[in-house]
């Protein structure tokens, strides 16, 4: 069985609001990710976590659903979801304040998985030089070539990410995202193809951009 684990549990305290239920182009923008889940036919089961007082928050979804809440970091979200996943083989995460993400990255990531690898992360080269700055001191320049700008959504062997999360958890280890986890404990993860484009929602003009490109 394939899941999926749809974060939309964020404070917004960046944002200055749950941007998640926000509407643009006339829907929430965690509908968008909820209708591209739904579109495909792989994943069997859906978990969409939630803030506590919007868990009542109305979902409208043809495939198997469940409400969980979400923890007090990101990580802690993705674990209360992992818990309600006992029987999948393979997990995607997203993060629903990516309403561009196509289906594609989910596609492509699962058959990544599939194809023996132990996660799978969408991502895409850096278009800009990138330096390493140390206390507005610039320490040095990196590669360009082998840097790439993470998004979700992320696949991964359902029970290979149990275990990092477990593992982190007992250990009091925080990460910004699920492949780190997973990296930590030496699995074997891989990149599969993301799009400037597939850009989070994080402050306020982000949302603006996004108004901008549903409207070309």
């Amino acid at each position: 069985m394939i899941g999926c684990i749809l974060l939309a549990a964020g404070k917004g305290s960046r944002f200055g609001d749950k941007k998640q239920f926000l509407e643009f182009g006339g829907k929430r923008i965690l509908d968008y990710s909820i209708q591209t889940v739904e579109s495909l036919p792989q994943i069997d089961k859906v978990i969409i976590v939630l803030p506590e007082d919007n868990i009542d928050v109305e979902i409208k979804m043809n495939k198997d659903f469940e409400k969980v809440l979400g923890g007090s970091e990101r990580q802690y979200s993705v674990y209360n979801g992992l818990l309600h996943l006992n029987s999948c083989d393979i997990v995607v995460i997203h993060d629903t304040a990516r309403p561009f993400a196509n289906p594609k990255m989910f596609t492509d990531g699962i058959q990544n998985v599939k194809l023996g690898w132990d996660g799978s992360i969408t991502a895409y080269k850096s278009r800009d030089t990138v330096k390493e700055v140390l206390n507005n001191k610039v320490i040095k320049t990196l590669d360009r070539e082998s840097i790439y700008i993470v998004q979700t959504p992320q696949t991964f062997d359902y029970q290979k990410l149990l275990y990092a999360h477990k593992k982190a958890l007992a250990e009091n280890f925080i990460a910004t995202d699920d492949s780190a986890l997973m990296e930590r404990e030496g699995f074997k993860i891989t990149v599969n193809e993301g799009s400037f484009l597939n850009f989070k929602i994080t402050y306020p003009e982000d949302l603006e951009l996004a108004n901008a490109i549903l409207k070309k």
